[in-house]
């Protein structure tokens, strides 16, 4: 009995610890309808473009992020997902309809077609560039895939335009990390039950 109880302990500061490199932005359970929300938070990817807001003496410019990333799960009504959200700045509008138009490129060279629900595009003023924002249904194969492997590009498919974005290294291991992370916020609340 007393190395069980030794070992519970061991274990719950081992997953203790990992939760503390883990740095999960949202971990809720909606009082009124039992919804699931886990997220990691927000993460830049893609490189630093030249934002639409130019000075007027033309020798400044500002730049911004080409895009950021969250990876998550939702537990509504016993439907269980994992979602890749992409918010992504456009210097021009574009038109995009809800469908299979998002596609992830891992470094092993496998590509894989994401159903993608995006958003109408917001325009920013402050820098003069138009927001969307995707969010992308990722079947288990994807998750174990983003969980083992590394991400290299996602394209996205507007109707008259396709837009690449290249991931850096670091920017795949951060990824990479938000997934496992999120992986492991599951079992620590299930209790070891996988999602």
């Amino acid at each position: 009995m007393k190395q069980l109880l030794i070992f519970i302990i061991f274990s719950m500061a081992f997953c203790q610890g990992l939760t503390a490199q883990c740095d999960i932005a949202i971990n809720t359970l909606d009082d009124f309808d039992s919804t699931r929300l886990v997220a990691s938070q927000p993460m830049n990817i893609g490189f630093m473009i030249v934002s639409g807001n130019v000075t007027e003496d033309l020798e400044g410019e500002e730049y911004v992020e080409e895009a950021k990333a969250i990876f998550s799960y939702s537990d509504e009504k016993k439907i269980r997902a994992f979602f890749l959200s992409i918010a992504v700045a456009e210097r021009k509008f574009h038109m995009i309809n809800e469908g299979f138009n998002v596609l992830l490129k891992f470094k092993n060279g496998q590509i894989f077609t994401l159903l993608n629900a995006p958003e109408n595009g917001e325009f920013n003023r402050d820098v003069l560039m138009w927001n969307y924002l995707h969010t992308c249904v990722i079947p288990l194969e994807v998750f174990h895939m983003l969980k083992g492997g590394l991400l290299e590009k996602i394209r996205i498919n507007y109707k008259n335009y396709k837009k690449t974005i290249e991931l850096e290294e670091g920017q795949q291991k951060v990824l990479q990390e938000a997934v496992r992370c999120v992986e492991l916020q599951l079992k620590i609340d299930f209790n070891g039950i996988k999602p």
